[in-house]
C-alpha cells in the first residue's frame, strides 16, 4: 500500500474519533428515547411524532457509518486497507484522506452507481 504509516495512523485516530462521536450521539439518543414524556394535545404530539422521525433517520444513518467504520478499521488491522474491494487495485489516497471509510475505487463506485437499481 502506498500510504505511509504516518498518514494510515493519522486516518485511524479519524475514524476512532468518528466512531467515537457516533456512539456518543447514539447514548444521547437512546436517553432521550427512554425520557419522553407523554405529550397533552394533538400539535405536541404531530411535533414529537415528527421529530422522533427525524431522530431515528440519523440514527440509522450513524448505524450505516459505524458499520463501514469498523470495516475500515478492520482493514487497518488486517493490511487490506486502501484496497478496492470490486477490483483489489489500491484507492487513491486522496479519496481516502476525504472518505476514510471508502472501500471501492472512483472507477468501481461509478460504475456501481451508474448500474440500474434491480
Amino acid at each position: 500500500m502506498s500510504l505511509s504509516q504516518h498518514k494510515l495512523r493519522a486516518i485511524q485516530k479519524c475514524l476512532l474519533d468518528q466512531k467515537s462521536s457516533i456512539l456518543n450521539k447514539t447514548s444521547e439518543f437512546r436517553k432521550l428515547q427512554a425520557d419522553r414524556e407523554t405529550f397533552g394535545d394533538e400539535a405536541d404530539l404531530a411535533s414529537a411524532g415528527l421529530e422522533e422521525n427525524v431522530s431515528i433517520h440519523l440514527h440509522e444513518r450513524d448505524r450505516r457509518t459505524l458499520l463501514f467504520i469498523e470495516n475500515a478499521l478492520g482493514k487497518i488491522a488486517n493490511g487490506t486497507y486502501g484496497q478496492c474491494e470490486s477490483c483489489g487495485c489500491e484507492i487513491q489516497e486522496r479519496r481516502l484522506e476525504v472518505h476514510p471509510f471508502s472501500n471501492h475505487c472512483v472507477e468501481c463506485m461509478e460504475e456501481h452507481e451508474s448500474r440500474p437499481l434491480s
